[in-house]
């Protein structure tokens, strides 16, 4: 299984790909399929108590190949100052597992739900 998250402590910002609890890679766009989308609560918890970010939300999925933001995709993400959970923007309903989620250049994820 493969863990996805934004690294925002990177210039300009990419996504951070995790394997086996290692990060493995830095790369501008991904996707992955059959994706779980994980939000650990104590995290989020230490997040809200201290200001401070930290990886605790990751996309979990199998890697598959990038082409492009599929048609019908929605776009989802996370902000532990919003919700518990990953959610569909904008409206922020909550979204916990998705067919397939494309992480692109501009920092933004497209899921097919």
């Amino acid at each position: 299984m493969t863990d996805v998250y934004r690294n925002l402590r990177r210039a300009g910002g990419c996504w951070s790909v995790r394997e086996g609890g290692r990060v493995v890679a830095h790369v501008p766009e991904i996707a992955l399929r059959d994706v779980r989308l994980v939000v650990q609560p104590g995290g989020r918890a230490a997040c809200l108590r201290t200001g401070v970010r930290s990886v605790h939300a990751v996309a979990r999925g199998s890697r598959t190949d990038f082409a492009g933001v599929p048609e019908g995709a929605v776009e989802v993400g996370y902000s532990p100052w919003h919700a518990e959970v990953f959610t569909v923007r904008p409206g922020f309903h909550q979204v916990l597992a998705c067919r397939l989620i494309v992480f692109t250049s501009n920092g933004t994820a497209w899921a097919l739900l």
